[in-house]
Formats: C-alpha cells, sequence, structure tokens
C-alpha cells in the first residue's frame, strides 16, 4: 500500500495547484490589451531577453546551494557522501536546465497576464515609466538576484531548515490518513495504480 503513496502525493499537489495563469479568454477588451502591452514591457525589462538565461541559471544555483543546507551536516562532512551528493545536484540541474529553458516563455507570459489582472493601466504605465529609468531598470533587472544575497541566502536557509523540520513531523500523520482512505476506498486505489503505470 505505501508504493501507492507517491503517485497519491503527485495527485494531490496537482489537484491543489492554481488554474493555469495562462488560460486564455474571450478577446481582451482594448484596456485589457493595454496592460497586457504594459505588463510584458515591464518583465522584458525585468528579465532582459539576452540574459534571463543567465539570470535563472543563477537564481537556480542560489535556491539550491540554500536547499543543501537540509542535508545532514555530519554526513555532508564526510567526503565521499558529499561527492555523491554534489555529483547527483549537479546531474539534477543539467537536465532540469532545458526544461526550465523550455517553461520560461510560458512562465514570463503567464507573469505579465498576472501583473495585468493586478494592476490597473495607470500603475502599469507608472510601474514601466518607472522601469525606464536608470534606477528603476537596475532595480527590475535585480530583484531576483537578490536571493543570492549573503543575508537573503542566511535567512532563507533558516526558513527552509524551519519549514523542512515543521513540514516533517507532519508527513506520517498525512501517510497513515493516505492510506487509511485507499484501504477503505480500493477503487480509489486501483485507479491511482492504473495511472501510475
Amino acid at each position: 500500500m505505501k508504493t501507492i503513496l507517491g503517485p497519491v502525493l503527485s495527485a494531490v499537489l496537482i489537484v491543489a495547484a492554481p488554474a493555469g495563469a495562462s488560460a486564455q479568454a474571450a478577446a481582451p477588451t482594448a484596456e485589457q490589451a493595454a496592460k497586457l502591452n504594459e505588463a510584458r514591457a515591464i518583465i522584458r525589462i525585468m528579465f532582459p531577453p539576452a540574459e534571463r538565461q543567465v539570470m535563472m541559471d543563477k537564481l537556480v544555483a542560489d535556491l539550491t546551494g540554500q536547499f543543501r543546507t537540509m542535508l545532514p551536516a555530519d554526513a555532508m562532512a564526510d567526503p565521499g557522501l558529499k561527492a555523491i551528493v554534489d555529483d547527483f545536484l549537479q546531474k539534477a540541474l543539467e537536465r532540469q536546465r532545458p526544461v526550465l529553458q523550455r517553461h520560461m516563455p510560458e512562465q514570463l507570459e503567464a507573469m505579465a497576464i498576472a501583473y495585468a489582472r493586478e494592476f490597473s493601466l495607470a500603475e502599469l504605465k507608472d510601474i514601466h515609466s518607472f522601469a525606464g529609468t536608470p534606477s528603476g531598470g537596475h532595480y527590475f533587472a535585480k530583484a531576483i538576484s537578490v536571493v543570492g544575497d549573503p543575508a537573503v541566502a542566511k535567512a532563507n536557509t533558516a526558513t527552509i531548515a524551519e519549514i523542512h523540520a515543521v513540514t516533517q513531523e507532519m508527513v506520517p500523520e498525512l501517510q497513515d490518513k493516505l492510506i487509511a482512505y485507499l484501504k477503505e476506498h480500493p477503487d480509489v486505489a486501483a485507479r491511482i495504480v492504473a495511472k501510475g503505470k
């Protein structure tokens, strides 16, 4: 029964995830189109096309370094174990990079759509005007890289470790509830197993 947990947890996460931000509705009004154009211009300043991949690579490397702190320090003190983990993380990043590259246009468009929903046209024009100044351009282009700043990294590392510990405490109860539910509903378990094949 425990072999079913992986697919169940995946299904739970998929169901809990918000609907795609890029879902298309009826033809946009002139104001909606103007808002989206402003939002796209802001995104181009935040993520200059020529620098996007480098920015994303750095963000992923920074976050990976911060998540690495969840590994037991005593185990990582052993050179052999550390080499295995380092090799795994490097290979994982190499495999993840093309996936991130493929999805980046969709993610940036989804951000533009979200901005167009959140802000008025006047606000978007104000933001775009600020983004067009040297200070604004610098702010928006560097906003994402602040994740790698030592102060932010230190704060993230502490937060990640505590969140991981708190969440791990909840996992046994979740597993017990899922197993009990699936035992009571074998039809659900059978569907999950069938989908996992």
